[in-house]
């Protein structure tokens, strides 16, 4: 992995909040490596060494969910044709469909592809906090618990009962959700930690997880560090499996990610992270959100709990002391 592409890449996950690839396409003269197709993906394109000719058309599929080939008959005339050379840079969206050859005659063309936003829109959003909402709602509502009708799993075509059913539920979380602040993250925010670039840093990687400077105490003032790379979040106990299940507050960061592993869909990929009580959360968003504050100022109940708190945090290299 280039130490300048993670560089680049690593600020572009903090500016986005979304992972972000690479790759190099290395293509002969009078050659041409793809048909026709559009991307799942937003497309930034550096130009390295060559020329590269490319054709863009109308999307078939605004904002593609998917990787397809489209036909040439079907794509009809670019809406832009040039060519690219080296240091010249292009941006296009998700679904434009393209095509790129390298004129004969020349040198190979190099360029890099830099992509992000993929499974990013609110669709995905949506689809991972509704489930988190649900449960809450089910814990409170006696209608969210009632059991199905018989046999409706069974059913081919959902009645028009059921479906009235469902909409009156859908309204119900729509107005929840209206007074929540606090979303029930199930999947999104952790896996875009637990596969980021870890922060851009020259020396030993070590250092990144190494605490350093002054131990905080309650007579310290703190500040947060490294805030691109840690996410706040609320989920249940993953301790407990009950109805009672309580909600925690659980910090994710990518301060012990290997920049080897970026985006490869490792299975054994680690969460590195802490878990505290939800009665944590205001204290927590104090550190979050100013650049500065005294422990003794948290919003806890004790002393001991402040600076537990804060000893925790710099143990995992999110603050330190000022």
């Amino acid at each position: 992995f280039k130490d300048e592409l993670w560089r680049i890449q690593e600020k572009l996950e903090c500016y986005f909040g979304s992972l972000v690839g690479s790759n190099v396409y290395i293509t002969p003269a009078g050659s041409q490596g793809l048909p026709p197709h559009y991307d799942d993906v937003e497309v930034f394109i550096l130009q390295l060494e060559g020329e590269k000719h490319w054709r863009l058309y109308h999307p078939t599929v605004p904002l593609a969910r998917e990787y397809s080939v489209e036909s040439e008959d079907r794509i009809g005339r670019p809406t832009h044709e040039f060519t690219l050379k080296p240091g010249d840079f292009l941006y296009f969206p998700r679904g434009t469909i393209h095509q790129a050859d390298t004129p004969p005659g020349l040198a190979h063309s190099t360029h890099v592809t830099i992509s992000t936003y993929q499974n990013n829109s609110w669709g995905d959003f949506l689809l991972d906090t509704i489930s988190g909402l649900v449960f809450d709602t089910a814990k409170e509502d006696l209608e969210f618990r009632a059991g199905i009708p018989r046999q409706l799993l069974l059913q081919v075509d959902a009645t028009a009962v059921v479906r009235r059913r469902l909409s009156g539920f859908l309204r119900i979380l729509a107005d929840r959700l209206e007074g929540t602040k606090e979303l029930l993250s199930a999947d999104m925010k952790k896996d875009f930690v637990m596969n980021r670039l870890p922060p851009y840093h020259m020396g030993d990687p070590a250092e990144l997880s190494t605490p350093g400077g002054q131990l905080p105490k309650l007579d310290s003032t703190v500040r947060l560090q490294f805030k691109d790379h840690a996410i706040l979040t609320v989920g249940p106990d993953q301790d407990q499996s009950d109805e009672t299940q309580k909600k925690m507050v659980y910090i994710y960061h990518s301060l012990k990610n290997r920049r080897e592993t970026h985006m490869m869909g490792n299975e054994e990929t680690e969460s590195h992270g802490l878990r505290f009580p939800l009665s944590h959360m205001d204290a927590l968003k104090q550190i979050w959100d100013h650049s500065a504050i005294s422990v003794k100022d948290l919003k806890l109940t004790t002393d001991e709990e402040k600076e537990n708190l804060v000893l925790s945090l710099w143990t995992e290299c999110l603050i330190q002391a000022v």
